[in-house]
């Protein structure tokens, strides 16, 4: 657990540390700042390694994206054409990624009052860190997860199991975690006792790192339907309209990447592509500018090579990362946005809602405002737009039609073809537990 941690070069580039880092006795201890912060700055790590399968795979259950990867069917077959099961292919989906971060950040929590070279300043500043990225990993599974719940303890010395909770009680926890970190956040003083990275730029003091913090708070209320609430935390992070440049609707926090040894490069640049292909329906399904033209939204794929697998096609590629090394965002100003957006039509605030999704339709789209005056469905709108704006970043699409009911409007390449509601918990979580949880059922889809 500890090794999975970096610090920050003036190079700005990711350095594993020795994996003979002190273990969790050691740190309990005798704990030290040094060592404390490096494990802080694992959770980085360990957020970032898992953001690659949310956005390939539930990329493919939301039909943005295929993997046509010739020497392995299994991301056609096992991906579109049959159930998931517990085991399956890539059911896993982040789950001991996410339970790796919870007991880092458990163990953080458990040792940062013990630390005597950390100021109390200073030791409020871990703490709201790490909690708000503990919040962000059990976001990750609620997202994949649904009415199948998820587990909120974990034992460090693995002689017990958490119980499984639902879904609202794990919004709940995630609610209070990142309300518990901005107090922290507050009392943090004016730095943090370590470095972050390139992609927090404009974000890395526990003062700015805190409108980071609400944004994450307002994606999540968002996803569970509590507006007022969203509204709330939009009103304290970094939202802003006040530019209408690419650069300004693209701020926001964002994973980095980095050829250095011990480091990692962004797995989804797929050039040529060899196996990612964007889905065929991103370009004939926008909507076009006043010029006749598609969305400009859409310059986010281009033809390229076809490629194909198990009757599966596709011309299209990504050009969204157009390095092994561009960033990834975390959560920008152009989501923030469109949350707000959709938080104001839950409320029934219809003419605000409009004047948002205008101007992500205008500066990000390059189409036509809706106008005060448009009566059609603002929920169709909202989900275009968050479609094309957040494109392949984090498997948006597919969760955002589940939230409205709306998964059978996803296209199939072949009518045998299956979308999946949920996913299923992997076999090892099951195999542990009698009786097992809910989630340990195959998923048919339909």
């Amino acid at each position: 657990m500890l090794g999975a941690a970096f610090t920050v070069t003036a190079c700005k580039e990711v350095v594993v540390p020795n994996y003979n880092s002190p273990n969790v006795d050691q740190l309990l201890s005798a704990p030290k700042a040094a060592v404390v912060n490096t494990t802080a700055l694992g959770l980085l790590v360990g957020a970032r390694g898992a953001i690659g399968g949310y956005a390939s795979t539930l990329g493919i259950f939301g039909r943005e994206s295929y993997n046509l990867d010739v020497a392995d069917a299994r991301f056609v077959l096992s991906w579109l054409a049959q159930p998931l099961t517990p085991g399956g292919f890539g059911t896993d989906l982040g789950w001991s990624a996410t339970y790796r971060q919870v007991l880092t950040a458990q163990t953080i929590l458990d040792i940062v009052d013990k630390v005597p070279d950390y100021t109390a300043p200073q030791k409020e500043a871990v703490k709201g860190f790490t909690k708000t990225f503990m919040a962000m990993a059990f976001l990750d599974q609620l997202r994949v997860r649904d009415t199948f719940g998820i587990v909120l303890e974990v034992d460090p010395t693995a002689r017990q199991l958490g119980p499984f909770v639902t879904r609202d009680e794990g919004f709940n926890r995630v609610a209070t975690l990142l309300d518990e970190a901005k107090t922290h956040l507050n009392a943090g003083g004016a730095a943090f006792p370590f470095t972050l990275h390139s992609g927090f730029a404009g974000f890395n003091t526990p003062a700015t790192f805190l409108r980071f913090n609400r944004a994450m708070k307002a994606r999540a209320e968002v996803y569970r339907a509590r507006w007022a609430d969203a509204l709330t935390a939009l009103n304290e992070s970094f939202i802003s309209t006040s530019a209408t440049t690419a650069a300004a609707l693209a701020t926001g926090v964002y994973h980095v990447f980095s050829t250095s040894a011990g480091d990692a490069t962004n797995g989804l640049f797929d050039p040529a592509p060899r196996a990612l292909a964007a889905h065929p329906s991103i370009i004939p399904d926008a909507q076009l500018r006043a010029n006749g033209q598609p969305d400009l939204r859409t310059s986010k794929v281009t033809t390229g090579a076809t490629i194909s697998n198990q009757g599966v096609t596709s011309s299209l590629r990504f050009t969204i990362y157009s390095t092994n090394v561009t960033p990834h965002p975390v959560i920008k100003n152009e989501e923030l946005i469109l949350l707000r957006a959709e938080a104001n039509n839950g409320l029934g605030n219809r003419a605000a809602a409009i004047a948002d999704l205008d101007f992500i339709r205008v500066n990000s789209g390059g189409l036509a405002p809706l106008g005060a005056g448009f009566t059609g469905d603002l929920v169709s709108e909202i989900l275009y737009n968050r479609r094309y704006s957040l494109l392949f970043e984090y498997g948006h699409r597919w969760h955002d039609m589940r939230r409205y009911g709306r998964l059978a409007q996803l296209p199939k390449a072949l009518p045998s073809h299956l979308i999946y509601p949920i996913v299923p918990l992997p076999s090892d979580e099951c195999n542990q537990r009698t009786p097992q949880p809910k989630g340990c059922v195959q998923v048919n889809g339909f």
